[in-house]
């Protein structure tokens, strides 16, 4: 049995590594479900043809055993548990799950949603062999009996809406209050893009083999709940063979270190560019980031109004006059000194902002755009105009602004984040993101998921955080720019996971994960 719920990386007798699924010291592989299956298949294939041998029996046996250990671990007292299965291979867990259980004795209720008759192969063996052993299979009317609930519907087969019978039972699972646990990810989740309609909403989640994509983006974190993964003894290298998703994670080699020579030029200039009249804070919170993790000069182009907060908030920052003549040089004049020019905190949408924008058509070097900026950025792109004059480009929205710059709706956007994020970067040439649970970021040809991030930053603010630190580490590293865009997502939502564990996810700012920004650079 598995001594603690989060244990990692421990080894059982036949080569299984298993434990909760948080190993943050190197990037994860996660791949879709057509790969779990061939690397399944390879695995049970002869050794004479490159496979390991196993049997579908014993993959099902061991993954039963791992999710049973698992479930005692986190419910140490286990007077019965409801199993429920599909017609599967993840109802064939299932039933491997209750035959385990029952020789335990634990008491064992097994739902069949599918009839005896649907079932075959490995499934069908599972099924006969609880018989066997004194175990009667009840249909979906006969009700949950008992408070934990182990699912085993769908697995990563499940696509679209979940036929009427297993709607119907995945509603009542829903339903029921009790402790839920799904096999492989939660029934009615999507394993390679993370959509959802209805699902089940697991408590804990027990996967195999490899990572599925579904369980790290979109819908997939809010439905695994606790995620614990094995291999269950197959080998890594025939995951290698197929394309793979990295699951990223912060660790401080992803940026050099600051040379011993360094002076501030070498160290960048960012200009930040928005902030109109009441929406200042949106530049003040993008300099401070920037200056916080290390950009040489910052400059905010902004509203004069806000040139007292800036001052007082951030006096490192300097400040010129985006439109008029308050200040001794323009934005215009300036932009020759950029190495990065970070468009849209604040911008908003007035004839102020379009005259801001007047003053960068010409500006050639890269840019990331953010917030008012992405629109601006949707509209010009309608109209055949660019912002700039064609420098690279590097975009941050959210699902919402993502779905403007596609001329689509949200849940268009929602249901397949990675397609959207391709689509996004390759209609506008640029490197990009789309923000959410299991953020996704690069361009039409690689992608990643970030590996941290939580509820607690969906707040004012923190996109704004977010610009003025990738702007400052893509200033910082002009030859690794798309690799210090990478870096800076993954630490934003770092710091901000280090914040929620210190503060709490309610009371969490945008300044308090400015504060962990530096917390996590610190040598």
């Amino acid at each position: 049995m598995v001594a603690r719920a989060d244990i990692e990386n421990t080894e059982k007798g036949f080569g299984m590594t298993e434990g909760r699924d948080t190993d943050k010291q190197t990037d994860l592989k996660l791949y879709t479900a057509a790969a779990c299956r061939a690397v399944d298949a390879q695995a049970m294939a002869p050794q004479s043809s490159g496979g390991m041998g196993l049997g579908g029996d014993v993959l099902m046996g061991r993954a039963a055993q791992f999710a049973l250990d698992t479930l005692m671990a986190l419910h140490p007292i286990l007077g019965g548990i409801s199993v429920v299965c599909g017609k599967g291979n993840n109802g064939g867990d299932g039933y491997w799950v209750a035959f385990l259980a029952q020789r335990l004795g634990i008491a064992v209720q097994i739902i069949g949603v599918a009839p005896k008759e649907q079932l075959s192969g490995d499934a069908l063996a599972a099924r006969e062999q609880a018989e066997a052993a004194g175990l009667s299979v009840e249909g979906p009317e006969a009700g949950l009996r008992y408070q934990v609930i182990v699912d085993a519907l769908l697995g990563i087969g499940g696509r679209g809406e979940p036929r009427p019978a297993y709607a119907r039972i995945i509603k009542d699972i829903n339903q029921s209050g009790g402790f839920v646990f799904s096999l492989d990810l939660p029934s009615g989740l999507n394993a390679d893009t993370g959509e959802a309609g209805l699902a089940v909403q697991a408590d804990a989640t027990v996967s195999f083999i490899v990572r599925n994509i579904g369980l790290y983006t979109g819908q997939g974190p809010k439905l695994c709940g606790q995620h614990f993964f094995s291999d269950l003894g197959v080998s890594s290298t025939f995951a290698e063979a197929h394309p793979h998703v990295p699951l990223r994670f912060w660790r401080q080699t992803l940026l050099p270190r600051v040379p011993v020579d360094a002076y501030k030029h070498q160290r960048g200039h960012v200009v930040i560019v928005g902030g109109c009249m009441g929406m200042g804070g949106a530049v003040i919170l993008a300099a401070e980031a920037a200056l916080r993790s290390g950009a040489g000069l910052v400059t905010v182009a902004t509203d004069i109004c806000n040139l007292s907060g800036l001052q007082a908030r951030v006096p490192e920052a300097m400040w010129v006059d985006p439109v008029g003549g308050a200040s001794d040089q323009t934005l215009k004049q300036i932009l020759h000194k950029a190495d990065v020019v970070v468009l849209g905190p604040g911008l908003g949408r007035s004839d102020w902002a379009e005259a801001v924008l007047e003053a960068l058509v010409d500006y050639p070097g890269p840019m990331l755009v953010d917030a008012d900026g992405l629109f601006w950025l949707g509209q010009f792109h309608r109209q055949s105009r660019r912002i700039a004059s064609g420098g690279e480009l590097y975009l941050t929205p959210h699902g919402g602004e993502a779905a403007g710059l596609l001329e689509c709706s949200v849940q268009q956007v929602s249901s397949d984040r990675l397609g959207a994020l391709s689509d996004m970067t390759g209609r506008y040439s640029a490197q990009g993101l789309i923000k959410g649970p299991g953020t996704v970021m690069g361009n039409a040809q690689e992608h990643g998921i970030c590996g941290h991030g939580n509820p607690g930053m969906a707040t004012a603010g923190m996109g704004d955080v977010l610009a003025g630190l990738a702007g400052s580490l893509m200033a910082q590293h002009p030859d690794q720019r798309r690799s210090a865009f990478s870096a800076a997502v993954v630490l934003h939502s770092a710091a901000g996971d280090l914040a929620a564990e210190d503060l709490g996810m309610r009371p969490l700012t945008a300044s308090a994960v400015i504060d962990r920004i530096a917390q996590l650079l610190k040598d």
